[in-house]
């Protein structure tokens, strides 16, 4: 499909991409409040921290500066704002706020794959540009988030 005849089959089919990945990333972002607690217990799949996970890899890789650039938008669906730290000597408080921290990493980890859906009807260069697009994003949200569990741990392992 030339981009000169059919530019509003393109539009179309960006549309439909923008529907497709937001609609199923706010359907994730919907559904994680009502995600039970005891899911998010511990570090599991692509929770798990590496060996070379520290807070000097993650602000390298420019966690702080995304921490003040990124939305925060854990509380839009009945969820826990994670803006603010909870009581830094208060271990369930910081266990708690851990959980929160998961929670919105795995929002970032599913809605990866939102683009997905897009190989079915789109051409593979937009399709790709999607792809790019949703994992540059999240990416990022994921950058703040384990950056922000690295330093929760350390506080934990203060409080022992």
């Amino acid at each position: 499909m030339a981009l000169g005849k059919a530019w509003p089959d393109w539009v179309a089919l960006v549309l439909a991409g923008i529907a497709v990945v937001g609609g199923l990333s706010l359907l994730i972002g919907a559904s994680a409040p009502r995600w039970p607690s005891g899911w998010l217990e511990r570090d599991r799949g692509p929770l798990r921290l590496l060996p070379g996970d520290s807070q000097q890899r993650y602000r390298r890789l420019g966690a702080v500066w995304l921490k003040s650039f990124l939305p925060e938008a854990g509380a839009l669906f009945g969820g826990k704002t994670k803006k603010r730290l909870p009581r830094l000597d208060d271990r369930a408080a910081v266990e708690g706020y851990l959980r929160e921290v998961r929670r919105g990493e795995w929002v970032h980890w599913l809605s990866d794959l939102t683009w997905l859906p897009l190989v079915l009807f789109q051409p593979w260069g937009l399709a790709l540009v999607f792809a790019i697009l949703t994992l540059t994003v999240n990416g990022a949200a994921i950058v703040v988030l384990r950056y922000n569990r690295v330093r929760l741990y350390g506080v934990l392992a203060d409080l022992t």
